[in-house]
Formats: C-alpha cells, structure tokens, sequence
C-alpha cells in the first residue's frame, strides 16, 4: 500500500478510518476500545493511548444518528 498523503510506501493504516500512512505522516491519538459502568455507577473506559491516525480523518467526538439503518 501506499501512504494516502504522499505516494510512499505505508506503514501502518489509521485505526479510525483506515487510511494507509507513511511513518513520516502518521500521527498518533488515543482509541476508545470499549466503555463500561465501574464501581459507583462510574462509566470507565479501555483506551489505547497511541493508536495510529492518519491526520486527515475527523473522528467525531459524540455518536452520530444514523435512523436510515433501523
């Protein structure tokens, strides 16, 4: 594969939107891997701390309606 930004061969994919990216441009971001209800009623989550990202995908910060799959 090659890097979706410069042509070059890739390293690794983006773990949100699966853009292929070279070592020179890819990023890293923290990826919820799951979320859960703790102790208290607290919600906790599983994260990976370093995931690969492309730096061009815009990850959304709140879910997202999406009725016309119902």
């Amino acid at each position: 594969m090659e890097c979706w930004k410069c042509d070059k061969p890739a390293k690794g994919v983006c773990r949100f939107c699966g853009r292929a990216v070279c070592q020179e441009h890819a990023s890293k971001m923290p990826f919820i891997l799951t979320i859960y209800v703790g102790e208290n009623q607290i919600p906790k989550a599983v994260v990976v701390s370093d995931a690969l990202y492309c730096g061009s995908c815009k990850p959304q910060p709140e879910p997202i309606e999406m009725p016309e799959i119902y």
